[in-house]
C-alpha cells in the first residue's frame, strides 16, 4: 500500500492515541493532526482518494464522540485496533472502506474496530471491511446495514463480526459476508444476544476449514435468521451452514426462528443444539453433504438435544441432496407435521416439508428419528415414487427399524394432486403471476423461496 510504504520511517515512532474524554468530537482527519504519528493521512494527487493509515492503536475515550468520514479508506497496520469507548456515528451515505495495510495474511494480523460504547447502540451503514473485522464489547450492541465483510483474517475474534457482550442486541441486515477465515457472525457460548439477521448473503466463510459453521450463534430471548442465502465451499468439509446452540444451560425464553433462507453446499445445512424453542420453516436446503464421514453429520436439518429440553417445529422446508434429510438426536418434542388435529390447535402443523435424494451408503434417509420420542411428520412429501405407507417407511428410520427408538407417525402424507417432487421446478419469469406463499397469502414481488403457483409448489431461485 502506498501510504504504508511512504511513511515507514514515521511508523517506528508512532505512539498509541487515547483521547481525553472531555466531550470532544473526533474524526480521522482530527486524529491525523495530533502529535502522535499513529494516524497518517494521504491524499492521492491523481484521483483525490483520501487514505488514512493507523500505525498504532487508537482509542476514543468514553465521554468523547467519533464521526466517521464518508468515501475514505482506512488501513490498519499489524496488530492495530481502533477502539471506541464513546459514542460513534458510522452511518455513511456513500460508504467507506476498512482494510489491511498489507496485501496478504502472511506474518501480519491487523485487527479492526472494537466497539465498547455503553451510552447508545451504534449503527454501521455502508461500511466495507476487508481482512480486518468488527467486534462489539458493549451491552448496547450494534446495528449493521448494507455492509460487507470479506477475507477477515480472524484476529478480531471468533468471526468477521463478533458479537457480545451478554445481553447486547444486534441487527444485521442487507449485508454480505464472504471468504472470511472463521465464521461470518459468531458470539461467545456464555452470552445471550438477541439477534436479527435478515436479507444477508454469506459465501464460503470458514476458509480456515475448522469445525465451525458460517453462522455460529448462541440462544437468546429471540434469535431470528430470515431471508438469507448461505453458500458453502465444498472443499471446506468442516464448515456447516447455521448453528444456534445452548452450550451452557441457559433457561427461560429461548426462541429461535430460522425461515425463508437458502442454504447450499455446506457440510450440513442447519442445526439447533440443546434447550430452546426452535421454529424452522420455509427454507431451501440443497447439497449440504460435504461431511466426509456420514456418522459425523451431513444433515439438511439436525436437532441435537440429549437432555430432552428442546421443542422443535419444522414446516415447509425443501431438503435435497443431504447425507441425511432431517436427523433428530434427542429433544423434548419435534413436530414435523400434524394434520390430525384442528387447525386451531397448538399442535397443528401442515407439514409441507419436501425431501429429494437425501441419503448415503446407497440408502435414502429422509428422516432419522434417533430418539425415543414419538414424532409427528404428517403432511409431507417423501422421496418415493408413490406416497404410500409402505414406500414412505423405506425412507424413515425409527421404531420400525430399531425397537429402542420412537415411532414416526407419517401418514397421511401431503396431497399428491399438483404437489410432487417433479413440480418443484425453477420458475421462469412468465410464471410470476398469481403467486402465493405457503400460508396462502398473495405475493407481488417474490424473492428466493418456496411458493404456490397454480396449485403447485415451486422453488424460486
Amino acid at each position: 500500500m502506498l501510504c504504508l510504504l511512504a511513511a515507514v520511517a514515521q511508523q517506528m515512532s508512532a505512539e498509541e492515541i487515547k483521547t481525553a474524554g472531555n466531550g470532544k468530537t473526533y474524526t480521522l482527519d482530527l486524529l491525523s493532526q495530533m502529535e502522535s504519528d499513529a494516524v497518517e493521512k494521504y491524499v492521492d494527487e491523481d484521483d483525490g482518494e483520501v487514505i488514512y493509515t493507523l500505525y498504532d492503536n487508537v482509542t476514543i475515550a468514553a465521554g468523547d464522540k467519533f464521526e466517521m468520514e464518508d468515501e475514505v479508506t482506512v488501513l490498519f497496520d499489524d496488530k492495530v485496533t481502533f477502539t471506541i469507548e464513546g459514542e460513534a456515528d458510522f452511518q455513511l451515505a456513500k460508504g467507506s472502506v476498512f482494510d489491511s495495510a498489507f496485501d496478504s495474511y502472511d506474518g501480519v494480523a491487523p485487527v479492526g474496530i472494537v466497539m465498547s460504547n455503553e451510552k447508545s447502540q451504534t449503527m454501521f451503514q455502508n461500511c466495507a471491511f476487508y481482512y480486518v473485522g468488527l467486534r462489539n464489547m458493549s451491552k448496547k450492541g450494534l446495528k449493521v446495514d448494507n455492509c460487507a465483510f470479506y477475507y477477515n483474517n480472524g484476529a478480531i475474534g471468533q468471526a468477521a463480526l463478533t458479537i457480545g457482550t451478554d445481553g447486547a442486541p444486534f441487527e444485521v441486515t442487507n449485508s454480505t459476508f464472504g471468504y472470511n477465515q472463521k465464521a461470518a457472525i459468531a458470539g461467545a457460548a456464555n452470552y445471550r444476544n438477541p439477534l436479527l439477521i435478515e436479507d444477508c448473503e454469506f459465501y464460503c466463510n470458514g476458509q480456515a476449514n475448522r469445525n465451525t459453521p458460517q453462522l455460529n450463534l448462541t440462544v437468546a430471548d429471540n434469535v431470528v435468521i430470515r431471508g438469507c442465502t448461505i453458500e458453502g465451499d465444498p472443499e471446506m468439509t468442516m464448515v456447516g451452514g447455521i448453528v444456534v446452540a445452548n452450550m451452557v444451560g441457559f433457561t427461560g425464553e429461548l426462541n429461535t426462528l430460522i425461515e425463508d433462507n437458502i442454504v447450499k453446499d455446506c457440510r450440513f445445512g442447519m442445526a439447533t443444539y440443546l434447550e430452546q424453542k426452535a421454529v424452522i420453516r420455509n427454507n431451501i436446503l440443497k447439497d449440504n453433504c460435504h461431511e466426509t464421514n456420514p456418522m459425523n453429520g451431513g444433515s439438511g436439518i439436525n436437532v441435537y438435544d440429549p437432555y430432552k429440553l428442546q421443542y422443535t417445529y419444522i414446516e415447509g422446508n425443501y431438503i435435497e441432496g443431504s447425507l441425511w434429510g432431517i436427523t433428530l438426536v434427542g429433544g423434548k418434542e419435534a413436530n414435523l407435521g400434524r394434520i390430525d388435529v384442528e387447525p386451531t390447535s397448538a399442535d397443528y402443523n401442515p407439514g409441507g416439508n419436501v425431501f429429494v435424494n437425501n441419503g448415503n451408503g446407497g440408502v435414502l434417509y429422509d428422516l432419522y428419528n434417533n430418539s425415543p420420542n414419538t414424532v409427528y411428520a404428517q403432511g409431507n412429501i417423501w422421496n418415493v415414487s408413490q406416497q404410500t405407507e409402505e414406500q414412505i417407511e423405506s425412507v424413515i428410520f425409527h421404531k420400525h427399524d430399531d425397537s429402542k427408538l420412537g415411532t414416526v407417525i407419517f401418514m397421511p402424507p401431503a396431497p399428491t394432486t399438483g404437489i410432487t417432487p417433479q413440480s418443484l421446478l425453477t420458475a421462469p419469469s412468465s410464471m410470476l403471476q398469481g403467486i402465493h406463499d405457503l400460508q396462502g397469502r398473495s405475493v407481488q414481488h417474490p424473492s428466493k423461496g418456496i411458493y404456490i403457483i397454480n396449485g403447485k409448489k415451486v422453488v424460486m431461485e
